[in-house]
């Protein structure tokens, strides 16, 4: 999501509902609205300079990617956050981009690894500040395409449309922790390891990254968000990874 997407400013039709979708997607991914604020179309309308009919349908939309909800007769709220639902899209997650990444070494040609390599070598340019507490935008952006780009051969639009979804999700977490890497995560090295793997068409080998990857993320943001520490458990059965199989091969 970038910056221009948010910008206040007419929209012509027809794209003033995707449009408005946009922004007040971004806001919510941005942390700008609140877990759990209420959406008061009547306020929130001169902020985006729209009526509240598009406001109501953007909240309708967004409300089917679980980043709003629906309250009978009392309107739309910002989704909640809560530690189990964190722990539960990290699954569902890892599931869905190991089921589309095998499916993409399986059908992706050499013009797609081409793609994958390019993505990479645009997300090691951009370096996040790691530690610094300030998200970096244009490193956001990259990641999110790269993550795209390597479950791009799969073949399945609804793989895809589940991974942008879930994807979008836990991002949210992330931003609201402000988690972005920390002193002793390589996260270059996890990127490079999985570019590295999925060429090689070692589907085991990198789809156990991948889910370690994104296991290591939800760690970090259960850490790092004080909402969501409370009562951490040490067990890995709640929080998938496959770190001590990757580790065993080095």
């Amino acid at each position: 999501m970038t910056a221009s997407s948010r910008s206040p400013g007419p929209v012509s039709e027809p794209t003033l509902a995707s449009a408005v979708v946009d922004r007040l997607r971004g806001d919510i991914l941005h942390g700008v609205l609140a877990p759990g604020e209420k959406l008061r179309l009547e306020h929130l309308a001169p902020r985006y300079g729209v009526g509240r009919t598009p406001l109501r349908e953007a909240c309708c939309r967004l409300a089917s990617e679980g980043l709003v909800t629906i309250e009978d007769q009392r309107g739309f709220r910002v989704a909640p956050i809560s530690r189990a639902d964190l722990l539960d899209l990290t699954r569902t997650r890892q599931q869905i981009e190991t089921l589309a990444l095998r499916a993409a070494i399986a059908q992706g040609d050499i013009t797609w690894e081409g793609e994958v390599t390019a993505a990479l070598h645009r997300l090691l340019r951009r370096i996040p500040a790691s530690g610094s507490g300030t998200l970096d935008e244009a490193w956001e952006l990259e990641h999110a395409r790269f993550h795209a780009t390597l479950l791009g051969a799969c073949g399945s639009p609804w793989l895809l449309k589940f991974h942008a979804m879930l994807f979008d999700q836990t991002e949210r977490y992330r931003r609201l922790a402000q988690v972005y890497g920390k002193a002793g995560r390589d996260v270059d090295g996890e990127h490079t390891a999985l570019v590295r793997a999925t060429l090689d068409r070692d589907a085991e080998r990198a789809c156990a990254l991948l889910t370690e990857h994104i296991a290591r993320t939800t760690e970090l943001v259960l850490a790092g968000h004080p909402g969501l520490r409370a009562g951490l458990p040490s067990s890995e059965k709640e929080l998938p990874t496959k770190t001590r199989s990757i580790r065993k091969k080095g």
